[in-house]
């Protein structure tokens, strides 16, 4: 299920709105490991990743041409600023 887009990112770009929900990617049942397999392959290959997504009882393929791979957000210390996540831990 779809819970949010981000305006201006290629979902929301593509159609894809908070509701809806991700049926198959490039012709297989959605599944973490298929989302993650057509992220991957995306990278190395020039077409986009097709899904067909539901929308109360309409269905639409709909293809997002991203190739940038995977995204793992991760914190990274600004050192101009006090270590407060240091101070909350050593307080336990």
């Amino acid at each position: 299920m779809v819970h949010d887009t981000v305006e201006g990112m290629i979902a929301a770009k593509a159609g894809i709105g908070p509701g809806m929900k991700i049926v198959a990617v490039n012709g297989r049942r959605f599944s973490a490991d298929v989302w993650h397999d057509a992220i991957r392959a995306a990278k190395t290959n020039s077409s986009p990743i097709e899904l067909i997504v539901e929308n109360t009882d309409y269905f639409r393929v709909v293809k997002l041409d991203y190739h940038a791979g995977e995204k793992h957000p991760h914190l990274v210390r600004d050192e101009s600023k006090p270590d407060l996540l240091t101070e909350i831990y050593r307080a336990k």
